[in-house]
């Protein structure tokens, strides 16, 4: 899914704003220690779940 996208969905889903998904995403993804834009660490996610998928 397209980042941009993903972010509008999730808040017309939660009745915020896409700006405000994206800067609570940036929160919590340095406060769990990674130093990276929500995208890269959206994309690396994304990579992992497909190499295990497709593993088995």
């Amino acid at each position: 899914m397209e980042y941009k996208k993903m972010l509008k969905q999730v808040a017309k889903k939660y009745n915020t704003t896409p700006e405000e998904v994206e800067e609570e995403m940036k929160k919590a993804i340095t406060a769990s220690g990674f130093d990276m834009s929500p995208q890269l660490f959206i994309s690396l996610c994304t990579a992992k779940v497909k190499k295990t998928i497709y593993r088995k």
